[in-house]
């Protein structure tokens, strides 16, 4: 019968788990194995990130998106969350990402048309031949 792990919890009943081979603790308490669980749990957050777990499905979708694509995507989503097939947190970053997208593009379009308004103007510095009124 193989020994159990002499951690106690915070209540102080014993741990229950089987201690290794040679040891006094299971794989959880070990004092030895501490940075190995460290980097696993680091590791198993990195890959359920909801940043990775969208880049995943980003990847799926296409590498080139226009802003007249992402309410037919963000569709998409919405039955993939709701057959089963993506997460809400997957949906919530790709929304996250497209909204951000839209505001991005939006704001770049607003700055080159105020450009093209001061090239025309005949201001070649943003903010030359501007009066502020007293």
């Amino acid at each position: 019968m193989p020994r159990k792990c002499s951690q106690l919890k915070a209540g102080g009943e014993p741990c229950g788990g089987n201690a290794l081979a040679g040891k006094a603790y299971c794989w959880s308490h070990d004092p030895e194995l501490a940075e190995q669980r460290a980097g696993g749990a680091r590791r198993g957050g990195e890959q359920r990130s909801n940043a990775r777990r969208a880049a995943k499905q980003w990847a799926t979708i296409g590498e080139q998106l226009s802003a007249a694509d992402l309410p037919a995507i963000l569709r998409a989503c919405m039955f993939s969350v709701k057959s089963g097939t993506l997460e809400p947190a997957q949906a919530s970053a790709i929304a996250a990402l497209a909204r951000t997208s839209v505001q991005l593009t939006g704001e770049l379009e607003l700055e080159q048309r105020i450009a093209a308004l001061e090239r025309a103007a005949g201001m070649s510095q943003p903010g030359i031949g501007i009066r502020r009124v007293k």
